[in-house]
């Protein structure tokens, strides 16, 4: 139901706020408005999320950039937009199909295999991960599927995306900590206990595998 529609019983209105973002600095620009219109100090909070961004920036400043293709839609798939992009070079990968700060646009999987991913991550929109899992067979059906080097591997990972990954907000930097950690294993020991799996077998059985605490 449209935000309108609802207010105009409401005797009292509430301010609405509508937000933009589609990297992470316009997440700290909604920050600062949202912060304003409540009337507190955005500030602490700022200075702590971005002291976490920078802290995965050093780690990773000049490591070698694992090629990664990040899923945020199975059938047809779409790769990842917005603030996704980004959050894979900071974590030390790159992501040569998606382009920063643009919407999430439908890959052919012909170009999904030319990239050759090494790391392969799926985020689908408004899946928990079980609802993800259950959808697992529409990707691992593909002929396509099992000529990626990230599935050969054994490289391929389940997320929460709407918790992480999907939306914008603060939430997005443990989203940028769980690729790090995905990414780049022998740089960031597994701190999010939840979150995300790697899935063990590269035939589409759906058997899931967690990674132990290091």
């Amino acid at each position: 139901m449209d935000v309108e529609r609802v207010l105009d019983g409401w005797k009292k209105k509430p301010k609405v706020l509508a937000l933009h973002a589609h990297d992470l600095e316009g997440v700290f620009t909604d920050l600062r408005e949202v912060a304003e219109a409540a009337g507190v100090d955005h500030r602490p909070l700022e200075e702590k999320y971005r002291a976490r961004i920078e802290r995965v920036k050093k780690k990773t400043r000049g490591v070698k950039k694992r090629k990664v293709f990040c899923i945020e839609w199975f059938e047809p798939v779409y790769g990842s937009g917005h603030w996704v992009p980004e959050m894979v070079e900071i974590a030390g990968g790159r992501d040569r199909i998606a382009e920063k700060g643009k919407d999430s646009v439908r890959i052919p999987w012909p170009h999904i295999v030319k990239s050759r991913p090494e790391k392969l991550i799926l985020m689908p929109c408004g899946f928990t991960m079980t609802r993800a899992r259950r959808e697992l067979p529409v990707l691992t059906c593909r002929p396509e599927w099992a000529r990626l080097p990230a599935v050969q591997a054994g490289e391929v990972y389940l997320t929460d995306g709407p918790s992480y990954f999907n939306g914008g907000g603060l939430r997005l930097v443990d989203g940028l900590e769980i690729l790090a950690e995905i990414i780049h294993p022998e740089i960031f020991p597994r701190r999010h206990r939840r979150g995300y799996a790697r899935i063990g077998d590269t035939n589409g059985r759906k058997k899931v595998v967690r990674r132990q605490r290091v």
